[in-house]
């Protein structure tokens, strides 16, 4: 009994030891081909780095051509500017040599006639006055002119209607109201702080400052972008000016 027993556990263990040694065959396949995918990403990463790689020293070999050509044209360029310069250089030279000798020639000439003009000038002659002019006579004393009398002499006219003429405005006592505190040159307006009194549309006033001085009718008053009738102290009011304005120049009322 005891030897049926061992052989017929002996296919038993047989089979278990195949199934296991498969399981580890197919662990091994599979552990093998991940390795070999990993071996393809990281060959292809090397061959793309490659790639780049090349590319990169392409363009930087490029650059180099590029600026070693360009240098080359210059140092050419700057051969054949050398070579024109002196060309030219000598053109003159040649042009002024026998140009010299021409020149000193002609000086020469022109001095020989100058040395016989010296030998044949004449002995300076005496000048003679001119004759006085007669004097015309004076001419007969002549009669005032007279007027004539008029016809009519108009009368004078009586004082009572001769119009008033109203006093100068530099005449008049002016009173300091405020100062301008500033100027808007596209709008041609003034901003002044009322300091005392008060002003209103249709006042005279009288700006004045160091290189301001002018009188102008008040047309138009604003408050805070409103129009206004009147201001008072304490206020600060836009005025439109005719002429430019400066910071600190006074504003007196003419009364």
């Amino acid at each position: 009994m005891g030897a049926r027993r061992k052989t017929r556990k002996k296919p038993a263990r047989r089979k278990a030891a195949k199934k296991k040694s498969g399981r580890k065959k197919a662990a091994r396949k599979k552990k093998g081909g991940r390795k070999k995918a990993a071996r393809k990403k990281t060959g292809r990463k090397k061959a793309a780095r490659r790639k780049t790689a090349k590319k990169k020293s392409g363009k930087k070999k490029a650059a180099r051509k590029k600026k070693s050509a360009r240098k080359k044209t210059a140092r050419k360029k700057a051969a054949r500017k050398k070579t024109a310069r002196k060309k030219t250089g000598r053109k003159k030279a040649a042009r002024r040599k026998p140009g010299s000798k021409k020149t000193a020639s002609k000086k020469a000439t022109r001095r020989k006639p100058a040395a016989r003009r010296k030998t044949a000038r004449k002995a300076p002659v005496a000048s003679v006055a001119p004759a006085p002019r007669p004097v015309a006579a004076a001419p007969a004393a002549l009669r005032p002119f007279v007027p004539a009398t008029p016809a009519f002499t108009p009368r004078p006219a009586s004082p009572a209607a001769a119009p008033a003429v109203p006093p100068p405005v530099a005449a008049t006592v002016p009173d300091r109201i405020g100062v301008i505190t500033h100027y808007y040159p596209h709008v041609n307006a003034g901003i002044i702080q009322l300091e005392a009194g008060e002003l209103r549309v249709g006042d005279t006033i009288h700006i004045r400052g160091a290189t301001t001085d002018f009188y102008q009718r008040v047309d138009r008053l604003e408050l805070d972008h409103r129009q206004v009738e009147s201001g008072r102290a304490g206020q600060v009011v836009g005025v439109h000016v005719s002429q430019r304005v400066r910071e600190g120049d006074a504003v007196l009322k003419v009364s």
